[in-house]
């Protein structure tokens, strides 16, 4: 059915502002620990975004380059348009967020065997589930051109380089996070009584503990079943508090060597060792590896925000005024 300009124009906004949402409620999943349904809304962004994409060409939204530029300078006013629903638009999709909805209001994330590998074409944003066959049935782009948003990969898909580098690098962003910070800050609790810097310091220690487990389990039994239950919660590092910096900085160093020291020179067939785990399945060492540089590299920006505001509020902003990025380099995608 072809479109009027009017429907196009209205198909880019409502589809724009449904891809942001998406964007928005992914990364608050991936912050609660409910990956997969991250996933799914990492997915369902991608395929608004297509839909979005595909309006905007067909009502010449892009011109020649020195045409775009001086469109974007002077501010690329927007048509007038009467609002769609932008989210949940499609059967599929509203499919797909039941499941969601269902295995929320069970207090968990969506499993592995209740939401599988998803492809979305880039054409058109036709989102298929499961083993991809085939061109798009809506529009016949090839299989080739389909994003896809696999559950093995719903922690990341940083490659050994990237994971070993970030693991390598941690203690010292951490001590020179730590570094001249009086007790009263480091035990000082953040925003809306957020654990203090000590106590998220030991929880990177208790889940670091976690991971070496979960690393040691991997390459020594064939195809082994991780633990269905949580890694320690923050709110179970209270204890922390007591501690003396020192003392908990230490225990990170110790954790941390052993860690590193069953990962350094791993080849790549042990890190594609399989693992089966109850949310996610099949697995391999390279999916643990993604999600403990994940939650360790999310706490680490957190740790640096809380850090800054409590000093600025004790008078102390001079010792944050010149500090460079303490986590320092950014982590390439496959590497």
């Amino acid at each position: 059915m072809n479109m009027s300009e009017q429907e196009l124009h209205q198909l880019f906004t409502s589809a724009s502002m449904g891809q942001v949402a998406y964007r928005a409620w992914a990364a608050k999943a991936r912050h609660e620990r409910r990956f997969n349904i991250a996933r799914l809304f990492d997915a369902l962004c991608e395929a608004r975004g297509a839909r979005a994409m595909r309006a905007f060409l067909t009502v010449d939204g892009v011109g020649s380059t020195d045409l775009n530029v001086d469109r974007a300078l002077n501010g690329d006013e927007p048509q007038a348009v009467a609002m769609q629903r932008i989210t949940g638009t499609s059967e599929r999709s509203r499919e797909f967020l039941g499941r969601a909805a269902e295995a929320i209001a069970q207090g968990r994330d969506l499993l592995a065997s209740e939401l599988g590998d998803l492809y979305v074409c880039t054409t058109c944003g036709e989102t298929r589930e499961g083993t991809l066959i085939g061109a798009c049935p809506i529009c016949d782009t090839v299989p080739e051109a389909h994003k896809q948003f696999l559950v093995i990969e719903a922690m990341g898909t940083l490659g050994p380089h990237a994971i070993m580098h970030a693991l390598e690098h941690s203690e010292a962003t951490l001590r020179a996070m730590m570094h001249d910070l009086d007790e009263s800050i480091l035990v000082c609790p953040g925003n809306d009584n957020a654990p203090s810097l000590k106590e998220v310091l030991g929880h990177l220690n208790d889940m670091n503990l976690v991971f070496c487990e979960r690393v040691r389990l991997i390459l020594d039994t064939n195809n082994p079943e991780l633990p269905a239950a949580h890694p320690p919660r923050l709110n179970a590092a209270v204890h922390y508090r007591n501690r003396d910096i020192n003392f908990i900085l230490e225990a990170f160093h110790e954790s941390r060597r052993d860690c590193l020291l069953s990962l350094r020179g791993l080849t790549s067939a042990a890190w594609h060792r399989p693992a089966t785990h109850v949310s996610y399945g099949q697995i391999n060492l390279l999916h643990q590896g993604n999600w403990m540089v994940h939650h360790e590299r999310t706490h680490l920006v957190e740790m640096a925000q809380q850090r800054h505001d409590l000093l600025v509020s004790c008078g102390k902003a001079q010792l944050d005024a010149n500090r460079p990025d303490l986590i320092g380099d950014r982590l390439n995608e496959g590497e």
